[in-house]
């Protein structure tokens, strides 16, 4: 069995399954134990997203995003990184609603 790789150069490997959409997005983030509190989110896709917050997040936790016009949608903190934050959603947003952000 023969096997073929490329390098790709230029940029660092995404390892991203969603295309992210940079997006500036006034939202809120709350968890069983502890009150709503506002965060942006900085990238959107119809996976997950990440997060600007003065919150400190644990990976794992289990949050819930609350972004204008929509219901809560469960997520899981997955890396964090200074006042930075990713959140894996459980159930992907519907593409048009990703499209709505990113409009």
């Amino acid at each position: 069995m023969r096997l073929a790789a490329s390098i790709e150069r230029g940029m660092a490997y995404d390892r991203r399954r969603y295309a992210r959409h940079q997006v500036q997005i006034g939202a809120g983030l709350y968890e069983n134990v502890r009150p709503t509190v506002a965060i942006t989110v900085v990238d959107l896709s119809t996976g997950g997203c990440g997060i600007e917050t003065t919150t400190d997040l644990g990976v794992d936790t289990r949050v819930w995003l609350k972004l204008p016009g929509l219901e809560s949608w469960p997520c899981r903190v997955v890396w964090t990184q200074g006042n930075r934050a990713g959140l894996s959603f459980d159930h992907p947003l519907h593409p048009a609603v990703v499209d709505r952000f990113t409009a």
